[in-house]
């Protein structure tokens, strides 16, 4: 009789499993940018303190954009820098077209600063809004 063989122990699983956000997308093919936050508690201070690091990522239908939160998991070396592989899409950020070129971008992705003058979006002082109203009942 042969000894039964676990289930899960005949699936690889990967050695390491990350969650972290996609910071950039479409600068390299099939590769995205994730950055990993991992927090600790500082050993003076007693305080939670945030540490990150970047990985390049194996992103092999290039489903993902900036602000994206992803799972990653590692992977055999693909090339000098890319030891993981996009595992899944947690939680997808806001995605749009861009009418006149068709390119999609994320919220995350657009300098919003670039697309409006900053006469238009800045707030006008208690003065400024004084003269406005007077101006007005004129």
């Amino acid at each position: 009789m042969s000894p039964a063989v676990p289930v899960a122990a005949a699936i690889p699983r990967p050695a390491q499993t990350f969650f972290g956000l996609v910071v950039g997308a479409k600068q390299m093919q099939k590769t995205i940018k994730v950055r990993v936050g991992r927090t600790k508690m500082h050993p003076v201070v007693l305080k939670p303190v945030t540490k990150h690091k970047t990985f390049l990522v194996h992103d092999p239908v290039e489903s993902c954009v900036v602000g994206d939160w992803v799972q990653i998991d590692s992977c055999r070396k693909l090339s000098k820098h890319k030891n993981f592989k996009l595992a899944k899409i947690v939680h997808p950020a806001a995605r749009f077209f861009e009418e006149d070129t068709g390119v999609m971008h994320s919220q995350a992705s657009v300098d919003v600063s670039r697309m409006f003058k900053k006469d238009e979006y800045k707030q006008p002082s208690i003065l400024e809004q004084l003269e406005m109203e007077e101006h007005k009942k004129k």
